[in-house]
């Protein structure tokens, strides 16, 4: 009877195996890649562990407007874009956390608009579904994820078991580095500029959650020898009020720094008829000037300096692979820029220990 029942045992565990295996899979090739408009996470893990410098968070005015390949041509220091849609500063945290699991950054920047932000903002299924599986994952699927869509947060193929139908060969391609470093490429744009972006109230629940948060980053950041800056995009989302009543909870205080873009339009020298790819967000042109002026603001007010190990060749590629996005753009294509060419212009393959450019479109139809 022993026997029969360890034989069982056995054959049900190897059956879970299999099945648990089969879901994972399925799961896998099911959930959508995401290769920009935030939440890249993807792509964000294929860098080097402990090579990226400085990381940026915040929302889409973060990953529509601070190209890293600049930012490292003017600064010398490594960088990635780690933001997600309208996300809430409890999200950011929960980004923090998981991605100082891979990186350990010499300074970190958040983008403060999220303080105006409510607990859920709608985006919620791209901000937490393609985070890594983890601790920090279950943690903002329970904390910060509307109770309706922690089912599919928990278990994948319960948004997207249709999928299947659907999918084509790019689906299912390993993720590779990201030659734009988190950075959504925007061309063109409307006729609406800065000034006509409409200021928020931020209620009182919003305030004090967001808030909250934005002490348990600083936090954070002080446990891990990180240099925070919090810093208010060129926009006018928040009212001058709501950003120094932030400000002045943070003065004094080591290891942060605030930065108010609005008064450096002069240095940043963006135009604002042809700059801007609507209210709120730069298109290429105007993400440029503004990446080269955060990086002469680290310079100027951070002490840190890049490391001697960097990958010179990956970040020279997507330097240039950012300066054929803005060629195509200026030319007038910029309608045919697409998500294949925004986001994986090149793969880096390490062959004899040294890397070589391959163009992506052999791998793709």
């Amino acid at each position: 009877m022993k026997h029969i029942f360890k034989r069982e045992l056995a054959a049900f565990l190897a059956a879970a195996t299999v099945l648990g295996g089969i879901l994972a899979g399925a799961t896998h090739y099911l959930t959508p890649q995401q290769h920009d408009y935030g939440s890249v996470w993807g792509m964000y893990e294929q860098e080097q562990t402990d090579s990226i410098d400085v990381l940026f968070f915040g929302s889409s005015i973060t990953y529509c407007d601070v190209v890293p390949a600049v930012y490292w041509k003017n600064s010398g220091l490594t960088a990635f874009v780690q933001a997600g849609p309208e996300q809430p500063l409890p999200l950011t945290l929960d980004y923090l956390k998981e991605s100082l699991r891979t990186q350990s950054p010499k300074a970190v920047f958040v983008e403060c608009t999220g303080i105006a932000f409510h607990k859920y903002m709608g985006f919620t299924k791209t901000n937490i579904g393609q985070m890594p599986w983890g601790i920090n994952r279950l943690h903002a699927t329970f904390f910060n994820a509307e109770p309706e869509v922690r089912k599919g947060l928990l278990f994948p193929l319960y948004f997207y078991h249709d999928r299947w139908t659907t999918l084509k060969s790019e689906d299912v391609q390993p993720y590779t580095e990201d030659m734009l470093a988190g950075y959504t490429f925007l061309s063109g744009g409307t006729d609406k500029g800065p000034d006509d972006c409409e200021t928020v109230d931020i209620a009182p629940e919003d305030w004090a959650r967001n808030m909250d948060a934005l002490e348990d980053i600083y936090a954070l950041c002080r446990r891990n020898n990180i240099q925070l800056v919090l810093y208010r995009a060129p926009t006018k989302r928040l009212h001058d009020a709501d950003w120094n009543r932030l400000t002045a909870q943070f003065d004094g205080r080591e290891g942060v720094s605030t930065l108010n873009c609005s008064d450096y339009t002069a240095q940043i020298a963006a135009d604002p008829k042809s700059d801007f790819y609507d209210s709120l967000h730069y298109n290429c042109v105007g993400a440029e000037k503004f990446s080269a002026f955060l990086a002469d603001w680290t310079k100027n007010n951070l002490s840190i300096s890049p490391d001697e190990t960097q990958n010179t060749v990956l970040w020279t590629a997507r330097l240039q692979h950012f300066r054929d996005l803005n060629g195509k753009s200026a030319a007038g294509e910029h309608k045919r820029i697409t998500k294949k060419d925004c986001c994986t212009g090149f793969i880096l393959v390490q062959q004899s220990f040294s890397y070589s450019l391959i163009s992506r479109n052999q791998f793709l139809p």
